[in-house]
Formats: structure tokens, sequence, C-alpha cells
């Protein structure tokens, strides 16, 4: 589903990162606060779905604005104290890789590929990390954090993507495939700390799963959590090499 709306255009794929805006927008509420649907629920997914519209109608700063308002607003209708600053810090932890994937989408040259190789690296990443890990075992890589992650599930992690973004460069063509290839492994690394983030911060309130929308699998935020980490690092390259056309910073090297 999520490939065909991503290659139906920009508007069925901004729907789409709007809906699951909201969604991790209910998984914050009840993971920091205990509660899924109160004020800060409400002003937390208002504020991603404006910006997810505004990032499709291709106003960067409209979209930062919208989740800058909303963390404000989601922090003082906060009912405790203590989760203040939690409520804050999820409007723009999930909301600025919301904007980024639609900001992605929107180029109009190369939106589609761009989007389709962070789901090829972000899938890969974590199929090659669960099934290298359950294989080989070994070592722990953050025992306090995440006890069922292997130091030989992150270099499985980290392997297949890096192949498979060469096998794109070659796909896609007039880009160089050697350093798609190192991106691939870069972004892989992202997801595995997304991956990381997510542990730690259920850890931090003694929660295991983000939610039950997905029966046996967890809640969105739980299969999500390694594109956050990954969409945030794509758009720090994309930023750095030249954003109006995200796609093409992204993809064309050198």
């Amino acid at each position: 589903m999520a490939g065909v709306l991503t290659y139906s255009g920009l508007w069925p794929f901004t729907v789409m990162i709007a809906a699951a805006s909201a969604v991790l927008a209910w998984e914050w509420g009840r993971l920091v606060r205990g509660e899924a649907l109160d004020g800060a629920f409400y002003v937390h997914g208002a504020a991603t779905i404006a910006a997810c519209i505004c990032a499709g109608m291709g106003s960067a700063w409209l979209a930062m604005l919208a989740l800058g308002a909303g963390a404000l607003a989601a922090a003082f209708t906060s009912g405790s104290p203590g989760t203040r600053l939690w409520s804050a810090l999820g409007v723009i932890y999930l909301g600025v890789p919301a904007i980024l994937l639609v900001f992605f989408r929107s180029d109009a040259a190369f939106g589609v590929s761009a989007i389709f190789f962070l789901f090829l690296v972000v899938w890969s990443a974590d199929i090659a990390a669960y099934f290298t890990g359950r294989t080989i075992g070994g070592a722990k890589l953050a025992p306090v954090i995440s006890p069922g992650k292997t130091w030989s599930g992150l270099v499985g992690g980290l392997a297949l993507p890096t192949m498979l973004a060469y096998g794109f460069a070659l796909w896609l063509g007039g880009t160089w495939a050697p350093g798609l290839a190192l991106l691939g492994a870069g972004l892989a690394l992202a997801c595995q700390i997304g991956d990381l983030t997510e542990s730690a911060i259920k850890r931090k309130f003694h929660v295991k799963d983000s939610g039950q929308l997905l029966p046996g699998h967890g809640g969105l935020f739980d299969r999500v959590d390694g594109m956050i980490g990954t969409a945030l690092a794509a758009g720090c390259i994309a930023v750095a090499r030249g954003f109006p056309e995200p796609g093409r910073a992204l993809l064309m090297w050198p």
C-alpha cells in the first residue's frame, strides 16, 4: 500500500504521511502521558497534519512554523508538568521526518525514486539485522536499551542496504554507484540509531510496545522508528547539498 500511494502522486503520499502522523501522535500521548486522547494529542495531531499539508504545498517555513507552534501548544496543554517537555519533543521528533518525506516526494524528477530508495534502505536494514542477529547471535549491542540487539545484527543491517544501494544506483543511472552505496550504509546506520532511540524512550516510560495497532507487532511507532532516523539523516544531506531538489540531492553523486 505504501508503494502504491507513493507512486500515485504527491498528494496521495502526503495524505498517507499525514494519517500516519496522526496515529503516531496518538501513540506518543499513550507512551509519554499515559493518555491517548487528551488535549495535547489533538494539538500534536493537528500540528503535524497541518505541517504535512504545508510541505505538500512547497512551503518549508510554514511547515516548520506549524511544528514549532504545535510543540509549544502541546507543552501547555499537557496535563502533567513532568510530561510537558516530552509532549513538545514528540511534535518535533515525529513531525520533522514526516515533512521531510513529503519534501522528498515533491521533487518532480526524483521524488518517487528517493522515497523508494529510503524504503529500500530501511526495510532491508530491519530485515537483515533481525535475521543476522537471530542466526549468528553474539555480543549484545546495547543490552541496557535493547537486550535483543547484537553486533552481528548491526553488521548485517549495514551490509545488505549497502549492496542494495549499489544495485539501486546501477538501476537508476546517472549517479556514482560507490557513493550511493556509502550513503546506503550511512542511512542504514541512522535507521539502527532510530530503532535504538525508540527503545530508549519506551524503556524510560516502562512500556513494551508503543501501541496495539498491529497485533503481535506493537504500534506504528514500533514499525517506523528506523524510518524516522533515516529520514532525519537524509534530510540533513539534502539540505547540505541543495534542498530545492531534495530527491536529486539525495541520489545524484558526486
